[in-house]
């Protein structure tokens, strides 16, 4: 399962569409991430026609089945259907804003050095406390599982490579 972040107003133009960049320095389950491979990784990505897109989508999930397991590759592509269809949804009622929408946000949480990890519930920056009580309730769920420090994924692709 994959935890949404917030993206800031900066974007550029990558294969015909914009590219908003991820402002996820508030969750822990997004800090630890080197942001500028996975960037560098997304934007060469988009470069690419639709079509080879879905081959390197399709390349990587035996990688990600043996690392996770099929019942979370299952729920990891729940989110992605849901994604697809908020973002179909965005598309379809442009200025309306989130209050109108009638898909189900993405689960709190997010991506852990092994797969991800996710508290009950689906985000709502309207509830009262907002997104400052989500990042709440995400650190002290952080700070119980063990998540993996910024300096943990760093020594650990060292290692691999």
């Amino acid at each position: 399962m994959h935890g949404r972040v917030n993206t800031s107003e900066e974007s550029d133009d990558r294969g015909g569409r914009d590219m908003t960049s991820v402002d996820a320095r508030h969750s822990p389950f997004y800090a630890w991430i080197d942001h500028v491979a996975i960037r560098a990784l997304v934007r060469a990505a988009v470069d690419l026609p639709a079509g080879e897109r879905l081959v390197l989508i399709k390349g990587l999930i035996p990688g990600l089945v043996d690392d996770i397991g099929v019942a979370a590759f299952e729920s990891f592509l729940d989110e992605v259907r849901i994604k697809a269809q908020r973002y179909a949804e965005a598309v379809a009622h442009p200025g309306e804003g989130g209050a109108t929408r009638r898909i189900a946000s993405e689960p709190l949480g997010g991506p852990v050095r092994d797969g991800e990890a996710h508290l009950p519930g689906t985000r709502d920056p309207r509830r009262p406390g907002g997104r400052a009580l989500e990042r709440q309730w995400e650190t002290a769920f952080w700070d119980e599982i063990g998540g993996t420090t910024e300096h943990d994924s760093r020594a650990d692709r060292a290692r691999r490579y």
